[in-house]
């Protein structure tokens, strides 16, 4: 962890009472979840605080340490499984807001922030959904009649974190990314029904979903194998609590590509909402905690080579920055 200091101040204001950001470190003790946008410069390792919050109460320093990794599980899926609303952990953030703010944050509570050490704040959910067809194809001309509801299972093994390399296959020639907003379950959820789908949703991320169109092509237009390349759906900065989204289908979504604007939109163009995605889908499957639902992309998709630098960025949910390399 950082040790450039033995206390450190936030910088900036604190985070809105109750609302959460996670981001997730990779460090040489295993992926760490972690506070980001607290204290400038730096992640807040989310079990070192808690043992802190424990400690300064009263409790040994061994007990809140076994207490944190008791009580906070390591990846996202395992801990909105053992608490959907989050209870510890929004309690750790408090204590870290307050302390940072103080001066008083302990520099081995302390992760640094580099870009390149965050990884999908997901973790590896058992089940990524992705939406076809949600969105208009184009701006111009009559509008478009929503379509039916339809998408696609996309590998978790895909998945790659916000400022991770996007690999391009040997084997394509034709390769777009596709900006999205993804819900992230916090309940187990089966037979959803649009009055109460909201309610299974733990919070929201940002998602890359990247498609090798003519592998799809010459798999009989299936797309799992197209979509599936290692690297093909990058996520975050971080996770973020559905109580800091207040409308989910009013959100800003930009994508460039060597800062060209190719997709400037709005999730208010989805032609299904969420609660009607999510009906639908689990109609059919049972989503788990930590699960992922892609909501589909606005228009402007187009292809990308390698050397292009990629940038996304979804109002409220932080900037992806990707590097194209084969």
């Amino acid at each position: 962890m950082a040790r450039s200091s033995s206390r450190t101040r936030a910088s900036g204001r604190p985070s809105e009472a109750g609302a959460v950001k996670i981001a997730v470190r990779r460090t040489y003790l295993g992926d760490r979840l972690c506070f980001p946008e607290i204290v400038q410069g730096r992640l807040i390792d989310i079990q070192a605080v808690y043992a802190h919050q424990l400690a300064t109460g009263g409790v040994h320093r061994e007990d809140a340490i076994a207490r944190s990794h008791r009580e906070i599980a390591p990846d996202l899926p395992a801990l909105l499984q053992a608490d959907p609303d989050l209870t510890v952990v929004r309690k750790a953030h408090e204590h870290a807001v307050a302390t940072a703010e103080l001066g008083d944050l302990p520099a081995d509570c302390l992760w640094s922030a580099e870009p390149a050490q965050l990884g999908p704040p997901v973790g590896r959910p058992g089940t990524v959904w992705g939406m076809t067809g949600n969105y208009p194809r184009t701006r111009s001309g009559p509008a478009d009649a929503p379509p039916n509801l339809t998408g696609f299972l996309k590998a978790a093994g895909s998945l790659a974190g916000p400022h991770d390399d996007v690999r391009y296959p040997s084997v394509s020639q034709r390769v777009d990314p596709e900006l999205e907003l993804a819900v992230v379950i916090g309940r187990r959820a089966r037979r959803l029904s649009p009055d109460n789908a909201m309610g299974a949703v733990a919070g929201y991320v940002a998602f890359i979903d990247i498609s090798a169109r003519d592998i799809a092509e010459l798999d009989n237009r299936k797309m799992d194998r197209g979509k599936g390349f290692d690297t093909f759906g990058v996520v975050g900065p971080w996770f973020v609590t559905a109580d800091e989204i207040p409308d989910p289908h009013r959100l800003g979504i930009r994508f460039s590509v060597n800062g060209e604007l190719r997709q400037d939109g709005s999730t208010a163009e989805m032609f299904h909402t969420i609660p009607e995605q999510l009906a639908w889908l689990t109609s059919a499957l049972t989503l788990a905690p930590g699960d992922v639902l892609s909501t589909g992309t606005p228009p402007g998709v187009s292809s990308i080579q390698p050397g292009d630098e990629l940038r996304g960025e979804i109002e409220g949910l932080g900037v992806t920055a990707n590097s194209v390399t084969t």
